[in-house]
Order: structure tokens, then sequence, then C-alpha cells
């Protein structure tokens, strides 16, 4: 086995390039039928609905159909790469804790409430505070479109990298059942359940449901306690549109799902430890294992995420809209990390087993209003929005047992024992914000210079946020932070239609990411918000009579007070967030192509190059300076998928999906010494769908995830230089099933 890193999220990012990526699945109607091509694709990207090709900003819609060709039932799934643009990358071994970011920007841990992420993530329109309780299942998915660069004009702070939307289908008051379910290796089962009710008095209810659960991929010894690896989660959502009027419609939706997954297991690349000392079942890791090194307790990791959601739209006038969007949320997460004794100092009768527990818990409230118009030549949008959050996190060292005087096993604890030698926090904290803001954007279309389009933009934000360290080893050290900040972030584009099917953009913005506090310091010292400026430019073409979709955008960006995290060399879980004073440069490239030359066929090929040369910045522990690195930021990177429906039979239609990314040369963390060399990973999926049975259509379908089951690391945790060792957890090995739906 050769090593790598996170090749699944560095191949999401593949294809930050992917404007067309998405679009030859989006609807397999733009490869069938009396007429083939590449077909329109309407977003929301500006809070209207609009044609993806006519829209200025580089962005990717998925719809539902090319989310199930790719296997995404989470936003964890991104992992695979299954969207371009997106990089995901788990802190640690931990089973939903995850940072996402875009164009080079990717927080190493925003998992803390006491500071933010570089990617907003949205869910029906409402903003998602925390990153954490993200692995959780998605709901019946119209679509999903990704926002890449600065959104900080629309969609507000901590949109430095882009932004993420995840758009629910609604209820369409006519009665019908969706039904899928599936089996797989590792003993996997998924179910799903989408119902329509029909309309009553007005009144359209849907209800969705899923279950998801799979067995560990590597065994653990100890029998009373669970395999590593393992997938339990369980969730449903119920909405109800309301129209009293044609003009009128409130949409209530509640969402719910828990999950109790177990985190990863750690693979032993090297030690810094002496022979003397070392357990004789800790041997270096050559390639994957089926069963753990030695039996260990292994808890679940328990998840809660619900949420309530009120959307109302009132078309005032043929030419404005009104829209409320109020949603509360509120996230309980709990993460345990059985590291199988790689941060452990080996030797007889030493603790041994490091299980980390961490738990944040979270609420939010937020309140959006927009008023969505056009007066002639001019289409406007102006809003204001309120965001409430408060949340704690609290986290503790346990161990599971000791070495024996013979190093040739661990005498286990009857329950796991704190390290400080009593169940009390090794840190706590807690922090709350207050988010208020108005935004306004004008796109001016003059009917005196056909084809061009001028839009500017504005949002004034004003933010606090205050918390406070209640527990460091033990001790309440009392110590506070506050951070405040009142700010306009601009944007402006200049756009121009060459053609009806040919347009190009010029666009400036500008955006910001709050600032606050590490929750992982020892001093709880703040430090301030970072500014992204950005120029991007872009064209988005259909050639030959929309055989051939070309869209290309090129930016460069500047990162000022840039939030750098350090480890500390003595004690890797203490880390300190700074501002630094230098000035970061990462420009950037996003190609993509789209060719459908047959009816039925359709192909796609992406590559992005992302130039984000390391920050020199000093130390606060060390005092030396370092070359600050852009966290899971490859230079090159590129996707490639294929669709083809067969012609049709008179008993089904058979429909076949292959797709690869590629990349390498991935930095772990801030400062890497261990980079990934270029892989391949290959999915696929084989559908005979189509097959009417009486009043329903049915559809069977056998699916692939690395088809060639190639290792590599999702990244690397090196301690070899304080003595210890060097470990990490791997992809997912080859998965595969097979799939049944009915509709009717």
């Amino acid at each position: 086995m050769r090593k790598y890193l996170n090749l699944s999220f560095s191949s999401s990012a593949l294809a930050i390039c992917g404007a067309a990526f998405a679009q030859p699945a989006l609807g397999q109607d733009q490869i069938e039928g009396e007429s083939f091509g590449v077909q329109e694709i309407v977003v929301t990207a500006q809070k209207r609905e609009e044609n993806l090709q006519d829209t200025p900003i580089s962005i990717v819609a998925f719809g539902s159909e090319t989310l199930e060709q790719r296997g995404v039932n989470s936003l964890n799934d991104l992992f695979t790469g299954a969207i371009p643009s997106v990089r995901i990358a788990p802190f640690v071994g931990r089973a939903s804790a995850v940072s996402i970011g875009m164009r080079g920007l990717v927080p190493f841990d925003a998992t803390q409430v006491s500071r933010d992420p570089t990617v907003g993530v949205y869910i029906d329109g409402v903003y998602l505070g925390r990153v954490s309780g993200l692995g959780m299942e998605l709901a019946d998915v119209e679509r999903i479109e990704v926002l890449r660069g600065p959104q900080g004009t629309l969609f507000g702070r901590n949109a430095v990298g882009g932004a993420i939307s995840v758009v629910s289908k609604r209820p369409t008051g006519e009665f019908g059942v969706d039904i899928k379910g599936g089996i797989g290796n590792f003993s996997s089962r998924t179910g799903a359940v989408h119902m329509n009710l029909p309309q009553v008095a007005g009144v359209s209810v849907k209800v969705d449901g899923l279950i998801e659960d799979r067995a560990g991929f590597v065994r653990n010894p100890l029998e009373s306690s669970n395999d590593y690896g393992e997938v339990d989660k369980i969730g449903f959502r119920i909405a109800g549109l309301w129209e009293p009027t044609d003009n009128l419609s409130i949409l209530y939706a509640y969402d719910y799902s828990k999950e109790k997954p177990t985190n990863g297991y750690y693979y032993l690349n090297s030690t810094a430890q002496s022979a003397a000392v070392t357990p004789s079942f800790m041997t270096l890791d050559t390639k994957r294992v089926r069963t753990a090194r030695i039996g260990l307790p292994v808890p679940v990791n328990p998840q809660r995420a619900e949420g309530h959601s009120v959307t109302a739209e009132w078309e005032a006038t043929d030419n404005l809209t009104i829209r409320s969007i109020s949603a509360w949320r509120e996230l309980d997460s709990t993460q345990w990390e059985q590291d199988g004794g790689m941060l452990t100092s080996w030797g007889a009768n030493r603790r041994f087993g490091r299980l980390s527990f961490a738990n944040v818990s979270q609420s939010q409230f937020s309140q959006e209003l927009q008023f969505v118009g056009q007066a002639g030549d001019l289409k406007y949008i102006f809003g204001g929005y309120y965001f409430r959050e408060k949340g704690r996190d609290v986290a503790t060292v346990f161990s599971s047992g000791t070495i024996n005087s013979t190093l040739t096993g661990v005498n286990l604890f009857p329950e796991p024992t704190a390290d400080r030698g009593a169940a009390v926090p090794d840190r706590a904290s807690e922090a709350r914000v207050r988010s208020k803001a108005l935004f306004g954007q004008l796109t001016w279309s003059p009917s005196t210079i056909a084809g061009l389009h001028l839009t500017a933009g504005a949002r004034y934000t004003d933010d606090h946020k205050d918390g406070r360290i209640t527990v460091i080893s033990g001790v309440d050290p009392d110590l506070t932070f506050v951070f405040n900040s009142s700010r306009i972030d601009p944007m402006a584009t200049v756009g121009y239609d060459l053609s009806e099917d040919v347009n190009v953009y010029l666009k400036w913005s500008r955006a910001y990411r709050a600032g606050g506090a590490n929750s992982r310091s020892i001093d709880f010292t703040p430090f301030g918000e970072e500014e992204l400026t950005a120029w991007e430019a872009g064209i988005k073409a259909d050639l030959f009579d929309r055989r051939v979709r070309i869209n290309l955008a090129a930016y460069t960006s500047e990162l000022n007070d840039q939030q750098v995290d350090f480890v500390n060399p003595a004690n890797v879980s203490n880390t300190e967030t700074r501002n630094a004073p230098e000035k970061r440069t990462i420009k950037g490239l996003e190609a993509d192509l789209t060719i459908v030359p047959a009816r039925g066929l359709a192909l796609t090929a992406n590559y992005v190059y992302t130039d984000a040369p390391p920050t020199p910045v000093r130390n606060p522990f060390t005092g030396a300076t370092e070359q600050i690195y852009s966290s899971f930021t490859t230079k090159h990177a590129a996707t490639f998928a294929l669709d083809y429906n067969f012609p049709a039979m008179s008993f089904g239609q058979l429909k076949f999906h292959l797709d690869a990314e590629t990349a390498g040369n991935i930095p772990w963390f801030q400062t890497p010494t261990i980079r990934t060399e270029k892989e391949l990973l290959v999915n696929g999926r084989l559908t005979l769908a189509e097959i009417e049975l009486g009043q329903s259509e049915w559809e069977f379908s056998l699916w692939g995830k690395n088809l060639f089951n190639r290792t590599y690391e999702l990244l690397n945790v090196n301690l070899t230089r304080i003595g210890r060792q060097s470990y990490a957890p791997y992809n997912d090995p080859r998965t595969y099933g097979v799939e049944a739906r009915v509709r009717f």
C-alpha cells in the first residue's frame, strides 16, 4: 500500500471547476427524447429563479437523480468527490465532525462553538451555524447548489469560501409514494420512504423517512463493544404547504435525525518509541486490516439534530415577492474517539487506549425577510437578517486500561477512567452570538444596450459574540472573550451576453469570516475577523446546437488577517489561533466541459487549478517562522464522468453511470509533513428503470464505490517529533450493493 492523504475529499475539490459537471445527470431528459443536448438548469443562487448559464457566479448544481447516481445520501458522502468544488475534511477520526471549504479556504477545526466555518451551509434557506451534525442523512432533495467564491452580499458572514444551498422537494398536493431499499457488503441496509398526500382545504403534506445501518470496516476483538466505522442513522421530515390564495403560500417543515456511528480505525505508520517499551501487539501496518490489533472499548457517537422552519411567500404584485424565512434549530453531538494507543507513551503499566470525549450542544434562531422584484430594466432584492446562537462544548480524555507488565496485552479498567483521575472535564467553554444584517442587490439590464447587465450590492453586518472557558484541567479559570464587528461588504458585477448562448462576466466582491476565540487555548485570547477580497472573470457557453457546454472561471483573491491555527508541540490538544499580519493571495482556474455527442450519451470533464502558496507566519509556541499552507488543498485536480441511457426496451430503460476523480499533493493541516501522490477513485451504477407493473413503476440498481479498492490516508497525524507515533485513518474500502425502488 502506498501512503496517501484524503483523496476522497480532495477529489471533491478536483471538481472545484464543475459548473457543467453536474449538468448531464441533473435531468436524464437532456440525453433522451426527440432532441438531445445540454438542458437549462434553474437555480436560486441570487434568491430568485434563474437559468444557471445566465447567473454571473461560478456555480454548480446537482439534481436528485445525479445525487442518487453518485451515492450522495449525506454531506459526509462528499468525501468521495461526488460534488465538484467542495472540500470535506474529517477532524481527525471523529465520525461526524468535519470541516468544509472551497478555493483553498478550509478551516482545520471548525467544530468549536466559539469560532466559525469558511463556507456557509443552508438547507431551504436556513443557515446552519455548526458543522457538527452535517453527517446526517439528507431529506428528499430537489437539488444542491454550490456557489464558489465569496458570497458576502446575499449569504452573509462566514461565506468567504462560498456557500452550499440544499433545496428540498416541496409537497405536491397529489398522492404519491416513493419507496427505496437496499443491501450491500459490510451488512449495510438502507431504506427511504417519501409520501405526498392529497391536498385538503388548500393544505398539502409530505412525509419523508430515512434509515441506514452498516457494520464496521474493522472488527473489534473486544466482543462486548462495537466495531470501528459502524453506521446507524435514522431521520424523518414532515412538511405542510398551505396555499390559501393563488398568491400566498406558507410552508412549515420539521425535521429530526439521529445517528450512532463509531469512529474510524487508526493505522500505525511509524513510531519513535524504543523497542524496549513497545507492546508486542503494536506492529506497523502496511495494508488494511479486518481485525483491530487489540480489543478496546469503542463507544457509539450519539448525535441528534432537529429543527422547525416556516417559509411564507406573498406575491404582492406581478413584479414583487415578499418572502419570510423563520427557523429554530437544535443540535447535540457527542464524539467518542478510541485511538487504539496512538497518543500513548508506551511501557509496562502505562495508561493505554486514549478515549477522547467531546460534546457540542447548540441552539439557534434565525429570521430573514426578502423583497424580490423587478421595475422596468431593474431587478432588485432587499432584505434583513437576524441570527441568534448559543452553544457549549465539553471535552475530556479517558484511558481504557494499562499495558500489562510483559507488554503483551492490556488490563482493561471496568470503566474508562479519566486521565486526570476524576470524571471532570479537561476543558469546557460556552459562546453566544447575535448577528444582524441589512442587504441589497440591484441588477440593471438597460434596454438600450442589449446584452449588458450591471449588478451592484452590499451587506451591512453587525456582529456580537462572547463566551467563556468554564473548565481547564478541571478548574474554572474564569477566562472570557468578546468579539464585536460592524462592517459593510460590497460587490459589483459586469455581465454581457455575446450571443444567446455565450455569456461573460467580471465580478468583484468582499466577504468576511467572524472572529472569536479558540476553546483549545489555555488563555482564550480572542482573534479578529478575516477578510477576503476577490476578482473573478468567467465565460459560460453552449455551443454546437447545445451539444457542448463550456464554463470557465478564473479568480484571484486576497486574504487579510488570516485566522491561523498553531499546535502546541508539547500537547497536541492545545492549539492557538492568531490573525496573521501577512496578506495571502490565492489564485485559481475552474474549467468544466460537458459533451452530449449522441442521444443517450453524456460526457463530462472538469479541471481545477488552485495556486495557494504558503505564507510565512510566526509560531507563538516556538517563536519560529513557519510556512502556512492551505489545509487539504491540492494544486491540480480533475474529475470525469460518463452517463449512458441504452435504447429503450419493452420492459424498461437501462442506464449506466461511471465517474472517476483524481488528485494529489495535498497537505494536511497548515504546516504539512506528508503529502499525497496522485490517485484514482472510480464509482459506478447500473440501473434498470421505468418497469411498469400495474399502477406502480419499479427500478433496480447495482452500485459500487471505490471499485478498485484503492487505499489512501484521510489524514496523517505525525507525533514522532515528540517521541510517539505517526498514524492515520484510511478511506472507505470498496463498497457495493443492490437497490430496489417503487413509485406509485
